[in-house]
């Protein structure tokens, strides 16, 4: 039994495997006056190029909520790092994907022919009208496509891109056209025109290019000229019609969106001659609302939102810069049409927050909600998000930085649940560092972990950080580990780590020269390998890189497969025992803390009996102590933070920023090292 206790207090103290993410704060006031900066954000040890925002829950998930998986975020801000793809998890709100190409208005997922991919627009010059390409990327994020505009038009715009399920990409463009605005007193006037073409992503074939100008009367806008003394040249055209959603339908025809209209129009797929306009000063419904079916105004995001064509949702920002509006809060609407009567009906209504977005903003209808009705509302230049219920009842609200600031915090285009499948073609990453401690450079309103001390000395380097970008399907990582050789397999087998988050930690202690990490999915097949890090006399660290070759994946998976196999109970604690006394020789004349040792062995042998007891009852696979002690710690610990200076811990329970008591564990570690040494040498544990 002493033995017993002894090597579950060993596992217990060994298991420092938490997750480096900065949490997510909750209903932080703090956060919503910019306490921590306009676009709260952090960084990661493991990979130094993927910048995440840090989120405020203003409602935590309710049930009732979408069971999708992920959601774009794309920051724009002229304040903020150049925006860039990233793929968020909607439980954790941690990154999952950091795209290298820089995007500019949102990004999304599309299918067409059993294929889909992550879209969005990059860009290749600081003019947010000109040069830049849609791209397409595959499950492996490889670009497998990408278009910009044909014929007489010089580039694409990023406003719009919509893949049929033919592969073809419907998308937005802009060109300057000489125009009469005698009526705004502008002799030699100029549009800033709008276009939509699209074309075959196979063969790059412009199948249809449509001219706003040629179909549309640009009188009948709502944006003046003289707003921003537009039309008088080429290079600072009218913008009137600004086209900013299409979607083409199974008829063959468009939706077309135009916010400087306060319209949708819909536009034949044949002559290109407007079927009908809803809103705006051509509405050819009749509002059987009172006119709240249409009264929007500077809308964005107009989508067909059922099979028969009948209904259509939008978002309906209600202001500009320039405009307001006597009812200003920006929401969400799902309209009913009746074509035979020209009638219109505003069916549903999304508002919940007094906010007004000035610009950007997207609805999306979520249809895999357990009950039908729930709408995703993304209010663009608000960096918020909310999921309703068909009631209009909030079930998730989410800000990504202060409300109400304009163009000082994080614009995001448009805001989608999906769910994603990510294998990346690149090794995840490995890096070791100090126990995961964040601090906060208020400079650029970032956590990182902190490296140093508050005198400037570098911390001690005792745990490992992984992390992959863009892999979807990791549930877990097997930490591998030596003191004397690179050539590490799973006898060197130190720790099993749920994963739970984008980068995830594992206390290794600072003498253990040689590590690695094994991605693993639901399966228990591996899906990847980190390189192996090494450090030095020093205490700098070097990283052996593995060709590719070398990692054969289908071995290592039969190698992890055939490890949990041979671990039906007691020889698991030999193979942590050999790893222990490895990492204890430098500590063994520390003396023993009983009480620790006491206390930590009664509650994880405790914990073993419940888990002895679950694996012979349902001949589980087994689970891991680490797994159990890191459950105990997810639910128990006290997430703390210290400032740049690293002159004061601050215990932020319902703010959170993360805080492992990593140095607490080394402490135990020395106390109680002799006694469990003592204790485990030549232990003979087996089943009866």
């Amino acid at each position: 039994m002493t033995r017993l206790l002894s090597l579950a207090c060993m596992v217990f103290t060994i298991a420092s495997c938490v997750k480096a993410d900065v949490v997510p704060f909750t209903s932080s006031t703090e956060y919503g006056q910019g306490k921590w900066g306009n676009y709260t954000r952090q960084r990661f040890l493991s990979d130094e190029e993927v910048i995440a925002p840090v989120a405020n829950l203003l409602t935590p998930a309710q049930p009732g909520t979408s069971p999708s998986k992920h959601l774009f975020w794309v920051p724009m801000g002229p304040g903020l790092p150049q925006p860039h793809p990233v793929l968020l998890d909607t439980k954790t709100l941690s990154p999952v994907w950091y795209g290298s190409l820089n995007a500019k208005l949102g990004a999304a997922t599309q299918s067409c022919n059993g294929s889909k991919y992550i879209t969005f627009f990059s860009r290749t010059n600081k003019d947010i009208r000109k040069e830049g390409n849609f791209h397409f990327l595959d499950s492996n994020y490889k670009s497998v496509y990408n278009v910009t505009a044909k014929g007489d038009l010089p580039y694409a715009d990023p406003h719009e891109l919509f893949l049929t399920p033919h592969c073809t990409a419907v998308f937005s463009a802009y060109n300057p056209a000489s125009y009469d605005l005698a009526a705004y007193n502008i002799s030699n006037g100029w549009l800033l025109d709008s276009y939509f073409q699209e074309v075959d992503l196979a063969s790059q074939e412009l199948l249809i290019s449509w001219q706003a100008s040629k179909h549309i009367d640009p009188h009948d806008s709502y944006w003046s000229p003289k707003l921003r003394d537009e039309g008088r040249n080429k290079d600072s055209g009218w913008d009137w019609f600004h086209i900013n959603s299409i979607e083409k339908d199974r008829y063959g025809n468009y939706l077309v969106s135009s916010r400087h209209m306060n319209a949708l129009y819909y536009i034949s797929g044949t002559s290109g001659e407007v079927i009908w306009t809803l809103g705006g000063k051509r509405n050819d419904f009749k509002d059987m609302s009172n006119g709240r079916a249409t009264d929007f105004a500077w809308q964005h995001h107009a989508r067909w939102a059922d099979e028969d064509l009948t209904k259509i949702h939008l978002f309906d920002n209600r202001n500009t810069d320039f405009h307001s509006n006597d009812r200003p809060h920006s929401r969400g609407i799902l309209l009913r049409l009746d074509f035979a009567k020209s009638q219109v009906w505003l069916e549903r209504e999304y508002l919940s927050q007094p906010l007004a977005a000035v610009r950007e903003g997207s609805m999306q209808t979520l249809s895999d909600s357990p009950k039908p009705g729930n709408a995703l509302i993304g209010y663009g230049s608000q960096p918020v998000w909310t999921e309703f219920d068909q009631n209009g009842t909030v079930l998730w609200d989410v800000a990504l930085g202060p409300m109400h600031l304009n163009r000082e915090s994080a614009d995001n285009f448009r805001t989608f649940k999906f769910n994603w499948t990510g294998i990346p073609t690149w090794r995840p990453k490995i890096a070791l560092g100090p126990a995961p401690v964040y601090t906060f450079d208020a400079d650029d309103s970032t956590f990182h972990i902190q490296l140093r001390d508050p005198s400037g000395s570098q911390l001690v380097n005792n745990t490992a950080y992984f992390s992959w970008n863009g892999a979807t399907e990791i549930v877990q990582w097997v930490v591998l580990a030596s003191n004397t050789t690179s050539e590490l397999n799973l006898s060197h087998f130190w720790a099993r780590v749920q994963k739970t988050g984008f980068e995830d930690t594992c206390f290794v202690g600072e003498s253990t020269r040689f590590v690695t990490a094994l991605a693993i999915d639901e399966h228990d097949n591996v899906l990847g390998q980190t390189h192996i890090v090494t450090t030095i006399e020093d205490g700098t660290m070097q990283e052996i890189r593995l060709p590719d070759e070398a990692t054969n994946l289908q071995a290592l998976t039969e190698e992890w497969q055939r490890f949990l196999r041979s671990q039906s109970g007691m020889p698991f604690f030999k193979d942590l025992k050999d790893h222990w006394q490895s990492m204890a020789r430098p500590h063994q004349q520390m003396a023993v803390g009983a009480g620790a040792v006491f206390s930590c062995g009664l509650l994880f042998g405790i914990s073993f009996g419940l888990w002895w007891i679950r694996r012979r009852r349902r001949q589980s696979k087994s689970h891991t102590f680490i797994e159990m002690q890191r459950q105990h710690r997810r639910d128990k610990s006290e997430p703390r933070f210290t400032d740049l200076a690293g002159s004061r811990y601050t215990d932020v329970d319902s703010d959170g920023t993360l805080y492992d008591s990593s140095e607490a564990k080394d402490m135990v570690f020395r106390e109680s090292m002799d006694s469990i040494r003592r204790s485990i040498e030549q232990p003979r544990l087996h089943h009866d």
